[in-house]
């Protein structure tokens, strides 16, 4: 299955429509291209899966931009569990070493007061 390396972008469920307002499942492709871009801060050309959009955003703000805009999005909103698994494959193609680690609940103390139930005056 085609998938961008940079934003995770892939085919999704589609319907056609008819005439008569019949809808048939079909799927929806996403344009990935396979491309050889230049990376200034590494200085070395990277081959990566990416969508046309992505081209165009690339050459609107630049590689290392997009690419921290892309990720700062598919870290605080992953879709799938396996959103670091891709990461760490882009990170793989980039040459860079991340390590990530999974998010630990956060527990919050206890204050004292009880937030669950509280009096109102009539």
């Amino acid at each position: 299955m085609a998938r961008s390396d940079l934003t995770g972008k892939h085919r999704v469920r589609a319907q056609n429509v008819s005439h008569s307002n019949i809808k048939t499942k079909r799927w929806q492709q996403v344009n990935v291209q396979s491309r050889r871009i230049w990376v200034p801060e590494l200085s070395r050309f990277v081959r990566l899966n990416v969508t046309t959009r992505d081209l165009r955003s690339i050459d609107k703000n630049g590689f290392w931009a997009y690419l921290t805009r892309t990720i700062d999005r598919r870290i605080v909103a992953p879709q799938q569990g396996q959103a670091s698994r891709e990461l760490n494959h882009l990170f793989k193609k980039l040459g860079i070493e991340v390590v990530f680690e999974e998010a630990a609940e956060h527990h919050h103390e206890h204050d004292g007061h009880d937030h669950g139930a509280h009096e109102h005056a009539l």
